[in-house]
């Protein structure tokens, strides 16, 4: 008999004691079922931990692991380490104050299997601190044109996959845009493993999955799913809440624009550096024509 492929969720934890139950929550509550849960927890000073094996006590036919850190990393740390503990075929990347809708795992186990990309990325939902939904129609995301229908998110909960509308993402240019944040994505786990050979994590403490979409990306493409699975939390905490959203504009502070500048400015010498570091890995898993496209890619 046929199996469905496992899906791997790794939660990046850091003093989110407030939400984190909430995000552990709606993993639980997947309407796919054969999954895993990794919480990395980055040295949280709260009691976000405690938090976590409460759940883990009261949820033990759950397939679920806690992995402390010992000092502060970063998130990309936390996702490393996780990733290193996975058994899924297939790897998302929540953070502990988001939100995943029933149908997520779903959908995205739907589209990859219907198709050969190293992730795929949905729409989002917007929430704020206290639940409240405040779009389903998010600036943050791709869309496929611009006038969706109107649908509160009790309706994308419930609604019928099959019908579900997606799109391969065409850009080429490496160190782009063309996604959503990082919860709302699935990894092809054996697209990205090799990314546990990254030797400086700490380069992207905040806002990691800049990296890590473009880097799968240039090793095997993406989709766009064009419906809101994940309620994406802005709050006075994360960097997206440091966003300001009037109408459909985004508008950033200071402190994310340079965050922004940053990223871009040091993401191809950050990728130039772990092909180099890593040239055997490569090599051995993509051949040298294969280091040598990943190259050129970066470069142009």
């Amino acid at each position: 008999m046929l199996k469905l492929p496992l899906v791997s969720f790794v939660v990046t934890s850091y003093n989110y004691s407030k939400y984190i139950e909430k995000t552990l929550e709606s993993i639980k509550a997947q309407t796919y079922k054969n999954i895993e849960i990794i919480v990395v927890d980055d040295c949280s000073n709260d009691n976000s931990s405690d938090v976590v094996e409460r759940f883990i006590e009261q949820n033990q036919d759950l397939r679920i692991t806690l992995v402390k850190h010992e000092s502060n990393q970063g998130q990309f740390s936390s996702m490393i380490d996780g990733l290193k503990l996975c058994r899924g075929q297939f790897v998302s990347f929540v953070d502990s104050d988001d939100i995943l809708l029933k149908e997520f795992a779903a959908v995205h186990v739907k589209i990859h299997l219907a198709a050969s990309v190293a992730f795929t990325s949905s729409q989002i939902a917007e929430i704020d601190g206290n639940d409240e939904i405040h779009t389903v129609y998010s600036v943050s995301s791709p869309h496929e044109d611009e006038s969706p229908d109107i649908k509160v998110l009790d309706d994308f909960i419930k609604e019928d996959i099959s019908g579900v509308k997606f799109s391969t993402v065409d850009k080429d240019r490496f160190g782009g845009w063309y996604w959503s944040p990082n919860s709302s994505a699935m990894f092809r786990k054996s697209a990205i493993e090799i990314i546990e050979n990254y030797k400086t994590p700490k380069d992207w403490r905040v806002c990691p999955d800049k990296f890590l979409f473009n880097f799968a990306h240039l090793i095997g493409g993406s989709i766009n799913i064009f419906a809101p699975l994940t309620a994406y939390r802005r709050h006075n905490s994360n960097a997206g809440g440091s966003d300001y959203v009037c109408g459909n504009k985004r508008y950033n502070n200071d402190k994310t624009t340079m965050l922004n500048l940053s990223n871009n400015i040091k993401i191809r010498p950050c990728m130039l550096k772990f092909l180099f570091d890593s040239y055997s890995a490569f090599v051995s898993k993509f051949g040298t024509r294969g280091w040598v496209k990943f190259l050129f890619k970066t470069l142009f």
